[in-house]
C-alpha cells in the first residue's frame, strides 16, 4: 500500500512541476515580448535591473532606518550598538556618489563589452526558453563555489602591504558598515572583485535568467554582510563576520568562513565570539538573579 502511494505522490508532484514549468514559461513569454525579443535589452539592461533593484531597493531602507532610527525593534540586532545611529548623512551622499560611479562608469561598460562579445563570438544563449531547474540549480551552484573561492583569495591579495592603501583602504574607511558600503571602493578593487562573481557565468553561460537571479543574490548578499545587523532569519551566513572584518582587516575574508577556517583566519573572530557569548551569559544570569 505503501509503494501504491508514493506512485501516486510522486506521479502528482510530476504533473505538478510540469504545470508549473508551463505557467512560467507562459509568464516568461510576456517579459520576452515586453522586451520586444530583444538579447541587447535582456542581457545588458535586464542585468542592470536585476542590480540596481536589490541594492538600492533594500540597501536604501537600512540607510533610512540608520538613519531615522525607526523601527526600534530592530536595533537589537545591531552588530556594533550605537554605531551609525543616526548615520552621518554627508558620508552617506559621498559614499552613495563612489557607489554609483562604479556602477554606471565602470559596470555599464562592461555589460556591453560582454554583450558584444557573446554576439561576435555567437555564444549568445536561446532566452526564448526558460532553463530546467535542474540546469538553473547547478549553474547557481558552481557560481558559487567559484565566487567564494576566487573572492577568498582576491580579498587575501587586496589586503597585501603593498596593495591595501592604493586598493583597498577606501573600502574600510567604514569601520562600522552600512548596507550600500557593499560597492564603495575604488575602481581597481571593484574590478578585482567582481571577478570572480562573473567566472562562473563565463564558464557556464547560463540562461538570462540565472544570471539575473545571480547578480541579484550576489547584492543581496553584499548589502546583508555590510548591512550592520545580524537578523535571526537570515537564510545565509552570518553578517557578523564581515562586520568583525571591517573592525579588524585581518580577519574573515571570504563570505561562508569555509575558507577561513582552513586557512585559520577566523580564530580572531571566534575568539571574538566567544567572548561575545559568554558576556551575554553573564548578562542574563545577573539579569535572572536580579529577579
Amino acid at each position: 500500500m505503501a509503494i501504491v502511494y508514493s506512485r501516486v505522490l510522486l506521479t502528482q508532484l510530476q504533473q505538478l512541476r510540469i504545470a508549473l514549468g508551463i505557467a512560467l514559461q507562459s509568464k516568461w513569454q510576456e517579459v520576452f515580448q515586453f522586451f520586444g525579443e530583444d538579447d541587447y535589452y535582456l542581457y545588458v539592461w535586464g542585468c542592470v535591473l536585476s542590480m540596481q533593484i536589490p541594492f538600492w531597493g533594500v540597501g536604501s531602507i537600512f540607510v533610512l532606518m540608520d538613519y531615522y532610527g525607526w523601527p526600534k525593534c530592530v536595533f537589537k540586532y545591531k552588530i556594533q550598538p550605537g554605531t551609525n545611529q543616526p548615520v552621518d548623512l554627508n558620508k552617506v551622499i559621498q559614499t552613495a556618489k563612489v557607489v554609483l560611479m562604479n556602477q554606471w562608469l565602470l559596470t555599464f561598460p562592461l555589460l556591453h563589452a560582454n554583450y558584444y562579445l557573446k554576439k561576435i563570438t555567437n555564444t549568445m544563449p536561446n532566452f526564448a526558453e526558460l532553463p530546467t531547474f535542474e540546469r538553473m540549480l547547478i549553474d547557481l551552484v558552481v557560481f558559487l563555489i567559484i565566487d567564494e573561492i576566487g573572492l577568498y583569495y582576491m580579498h587575501r591579495l587586496q589586503h597585501h602591504p603593498k596593495l591595501y592603501a592604493s586598493v583597498h583602504k577606501k573600502h574600510h574607511e567604514w569601520h562600522a558598515p552600512i548596507a550600500i558600503v557593499f560597492t564603495y571602493s575604488t575602481p581597481i578593487e571593484y574590478i578585482m572583485t567582481i571577478i570572480p562573481v562573473n567566472i562562473g557565468p563565463m564558464i557556464m553561460n547560463p540562461h538570462i535568467v540565472t544570471l539575473w537571479a545571480w547578480y541579484a543574490l550576489v547584492h543581496l548578499r553584499g548589502i546583508k554582510n555590510h548591512s550592520g545587523y545580524d537578523f535571526p532569519w537570515t537564510l545565509w551566513t552570518s553578517a557578523h563576520a564581515h562586520d568583525f572584518h571591517h573592525m579588524t582587516s585581518n580577519s574573515c575574508f571570504g563570505k561562508s568562513l569555509v575558507l577561513d577556517r582552513l586557512h585559520g583566519t577566523d580564530k580572531a573572530f571566534r575568539v571574538h565570539m566567544a567572548r561575545k557569548k559568554a558576556l551575554e551569559n553573564q548578562a542574563f544570569q545577573t539579569s535572572s538573579k536580579s529577579k
